[in-house]
């Protein structure tokens, strides 16, 4: 095998010293990576009119969609918390413990919403590495409440340790 290296290697240095590879098309510019060697050749042109455009192919935006859509309703939700948090032993506990519940309701059917489209999103995926898994939406409301317990009883030290947290900004604003 040495032997046949060497070949290789010797060849490799006579067609350089004979300049063969002095003039090739792209010389000192970089490789250009753009190209998915495994696109199919059919859609390579809109994929590149897509990407230049800033759109990314369906599933990529539908993922971005779902996403969105998820950290909002993660939002609407930890908002109902903090009221409903805020509200105890006040003259509003009643009215909050109703929205509250009402909150819980229309986070479940957002959710459920969201699951089936991911059941889509995952049909649709060209692979099962991109599948999204289903929200658990009780893990989901615990996460919530955990979390603004934690804001509540300002266990934290500094703003570092707020960011770092799944809902940063509506703990900011009940703590600091």
């Amino acid at each position: 095998m040495k032997n046949w290296e060497s070949l290789i290697d010797k060849k490799i240095r006579e067609a350089m010293e004979r300049g063969e590879f002095d003039n090739l098309s792209g010389k000192g510019e970089p490789i250009d990576l753009s190209e998915n060697p495994y696109e199919d050749p059919d859609w390579r042109t809109a994929h590149r009119m897509l990407r230049n455009a800033g759109f990314a192919p369906a599933w990529i935006e539908e993922r971005k969609d779902i996403d969105a859509e998820l950290a909002a309703a993660r939002g609407n939700l930890a908002r109902k918390w903090l009221v409903r948090q805020n509200a105890i032993n006040t003259q509003h506990e009643n009215s909050a413990n109703e929205r509250w519940l009402k909150a819980m309701e229309d986070f479940r059917n957002e959710i459920e919403n969201l699951n089936r489209r991911i059941n889509a999103w995952n049909l649709k995926s060209p692979g099962q590495a991109f599948h999204r898994r289903r929200i658990d939406i009780e893990a989901e409301i615990k996460r919530i409440q955990d979390w603004r317990a934690q804001c509540a009883s300002k266990a934290f030290t500094n703003s570092a340790e707020i960011s770092a947290g799944p809902f940063p900004s509506i703990c900011q604003r009940s703590i600091m």
